[in-house]
């Protein structure tokens, strides 16, 4: 037997003599030890520990190491069988080997990381996860099947290694995703390994998960404060196309050389919420609204600056799209679901402008901005909440424009955007240039980022509330964020909003089709947490169907693409006129809303821990904007709003209805929502008519309990398919 005792860094053969009458050679090359198992009939092979890294079959010798660097050998029989000519042979084989390992390198190769990059922040999918994307290139196309391991070091992570996915023989390139927890900054570590031996690794020193916002509009979005700031948490980052950096002012991305808001913006949230935050800043000074538009929309009158616009024979002008290009540009290479929210902070450029023709009127501004938003969404793909601050301030002679702030006040109350802060608020020293200016100081600065604080904080506090979370480990359940359901069926839109159909096999249809209508449909729902649930109605021949209303909370114009659907599938494809209601959450403000307009046409309601009442979930400030009304309006009127206040009407129209709901739900509270409803239905006499399935000591989460109900399912099958066949 011939053994190699040990390698070491030099290639050259150091000492070769016998042990117990066998030929051994010692060499030193590589810091682990080597031995050859018993030639015969020309096969043999060498082992570092369980570790195969070099072999004879067939008379030829190939090896496996760190960098790949392969080679073959021929073995004349004839050095087979005489132990002189062998070890001669042996040396020779050692020193082709060792200096073919020299060239490469014993220790691991380099792996070029694509993705992350350093201070990425991730945005979070639910409070408590996120997902990273792991991209890289090898040094050189391996001979062998390996594995791709990633971990992450840093409080909160739990540092074990795990797999991403197996690379192929020949394979250069690759692309997975790591689930992470909500924090860092972590340090990730991925490394190839090929039969246990790590062959390439990298590091990247700073990754997060938690919370990322687009910034855009014009000069106080960007970098034209009077003091530059600086994070103070180190939490804070910002990315800038291939880059992202800590985000210490100016911010890149961003037009200008001073001073922003987003360095105390970024800490505050950081602070407030335990994770880092992420940016991507796009504003441009002196921009007008029509600037931002996409190619060729066109504007009857100019704005005061005209680098992004272009001039017609017919006098009108036409937006050039650089701005718009950019601006999607930035918010696609975030991805789907990518960032939280769009912070547009824009609108002195439109208002009161010194030439009055350049000034654009309060509602051409609505329109173009809610056109804006409409195209941004289309563009990336997904929609994401955008918020609109009030702003129209020039000097202390000039305060604002009642009209661009009412067309910014109507984004809100139509449900279009979220309501922003009212930085016209911010006067005085708040200001530059000794309070006379149309920027903020660093005093300012600082003040503006506290207001956006104030708007974005107890939003956020609402969508992380209903974010699913992980469960506890000693309940069943399925593992959050769980993504999009798909199914056999059809995408399509109603009147420009995005909508689907769950399709049954093509055996099980019926003309009247019996259906369901599911809320709420968003980018992220229905869900594959909803998968069995759906299967079985597709399986029992009953359809599901849903329309992004956006956040509606069962307002009027929710309700109004809710009948948009309906006519669509009852006048237009063959359903039946009685669809089964479906609400999950805060879906169910949808179908609860939209079955009190219309008990008629309803065969029955379902629903998985679903908010009845708009007061418990989202609350008046956030749902009022929906309604097209102040808090304290729609609180004056939540008689004539309320789903659980006019409940009443279905007990009386005899609707069934069937709830599951956690009785720990700090969300959407049982009682005063499917108990509510219940009681409701008790006082109405129909009490025979609802059923509360209550799920002990379970919350508002992804406990598998909810979504393997057989009783709620083939309540709702059983509804929909009497409706098709009365």
């Amino acid at each position: 037997m011939l053994r190699i005792v040990r390698f070491c860094r030099s290639e050259k053969l150091v000492e070769t003599c016998l042990n117990s009458g066998m030929p051994v050679l010692t060499a030193f090359f590589a810091p682990m030890a080597f031995k050859f198992g018993q030639l015969a009939n020309h096969s043999a092979s060498l082992t570092a520990g369980k570790q195969r890294v070099l072999e004879l079959a067939a008379g030829t010798w190939k090896g496996w190491m760190p960098g790949w660097k392969t080679f073959n050998l021929s073995l004349m029989k004839s050095m087979h069988r005489r132990s002189g000519n062998f070890v001669a042979f042996a040396a020779l084989l050692l020193t082709a080997f060792a200096s073919s390992l020299a060239a490469g390198s014993t220790s691991p190769a380099t792996l070029r990381l694509s993705l992350p990059l350093d201070y990425q922040v991730h945005q979070r999918a639910t409070r408590t996860e996120g997902r990273i994307t792991v991209a890289g290139n090898l040094p050189k196309a391996i001979t062998d099947s390996g594995t791709v391991e990633a971990r992450l070091v840093g409080a909160g992570a739990n540092e074990v290694w795990r797999k991403l996915t197996t690379l192929t023989p020949g394979q250069t390139e690759f692309r997975s995703g790591l689930n992470a927890p909500a924090g860092g900054w972590y340090r990730l570590e991925v490394r190839v390994t090929i039969r246990n031996i790590v062959v390439v690794e990298a590091a990247v020193e700073h990754v997060g998960v938690g919370e990322v916002f687009v910034i855009a509009g014009q000069s106080n979005s960007a970098n034209h404060g009077e003091e530059k700031q600086q994070t103070k948490t180190g939490l804070v980052a910002t990315f800038f196309g291939t880059q992202w950096t800590p985000a210490n002012d100016p911010q890149p991305g961003a037009s200008g050389n001073g001073g922003s808001f987003i360095p105390p913006f970024g800490d505050a949230i950081a602070a407030r919420f335990k994770v880092p935050v992420g940016f991507v800043a796009a504003g441009v000074g002196a921009t007008s609204v029509r600037e931002w538009l996409p190619r060729g929309i066109r504007f009857p009158n100019s704005p005061t600056l005209t680098g992004h616009v272009t001039a017609l024979p017919s006098g009108e002008w036409e937006s050039k799209g650089s701005l718009f290009a950019t601006f999607v540009a930035r918010m696609k290479q975030l991805g789907p679901s990518g960032f939280r929210a769009v912070l547009w902070h824009q609108g002195e450029s439109d208002a009161n402008q010194k030439d009055a023709s350049r000034t654009l009127p309060g509602g051409l501004y609505r329109k173009f901005l809610e056109q804006l938003i409409r195209e941004t969404r289309r563009e990336a793909g997904w929609e994401f909440p955008w918020f609109v601050a009030q702003v129209s301030y020039h000097t202390p002679d000039d305060t604002g424009s009642p009209d661009i702030r009412a067309a910014q006040q109507a984004l809100w109350k139509s449900g279009v955007a979220l309501e922003g802060p009212d930085s016209d608020a911010l006067a005085g020293d708040l200001r530059d240039s000794g309070g006379q200016g149309v920027h903020f100081s660093g005093k300012g600065l600082r003040e503006h980022a506290a207001r956006w604080v104030d708007k974005v904080a107890p939003w956020l506090d609402g969508q992380l509330a209903l974010a699913p979370a992980t469960p506890a480990k000693a309940k069943p359940a399925i593992a959050g964020p769980t993504p999009r359901l798909a199914l056999p069926g059809e995408n399509f839109a109603v009147e420009g909003r995005p909508a689907f159909i769950f399709l049954p096999p093509e055996a099980r249809r019926t003309n009247p089709q019996p259906w369901i209508f599911y809320a709420p449909t968003l980018p992220g729902l229905p869900d594959e947490a909803e998968r069995w649930m759906h299967e079985q109605f597709l399986a029992a021949g009953v359809a599901v169907a849903g329309v992004d209303v956006g956040e509606g909370y069962g307002s009027p114009k929710s309700r109004a693409l809710f009948d948009a659907l309906y006519r669509e599938l009852t006048e237009r494809r063959g359903f039946a006129t009685k669809p089964c209601l479906f609400g999950r959450s805060r879906g169910g403000l949808w179908v609860s809303s939209w079955a009190i307009a219309n008990p008629g046409r309803i065969a029955g309601i379902v629903g998985i821990y679903p908010v009845f009442d708009f007061r418990t979930y989202p609350g008046m400030t956030n749902a009022a904007p929906a309604y097209g009304l102040t808090p304290f309006e729609l609180e004056a009127r939540a008689a004539e709003f309320n789903p659980i206040a006019r409940i009443s009407v279905l007990a009386r129209a005899r609707v069934p209805v069937v709830l599951i709901h956690g009785d720990v739900d700090k969300v959407v509270p049982l009682k005063e929502n499917s108990a509510e409803l219940v009681r409701r239905y008790k006082e109405g006499g129909a009490e025979s008519l609802v059923k509360l399935i209550v799920l002990e000591g379970q919350g508002h989460n992804y406990f598998e309990g909810f979504f393997h109900s057989q009783e709620l399912v083939d309540f709702a099958i059983a509804q929909a398919r009497a409706a098709a066949n009365p």
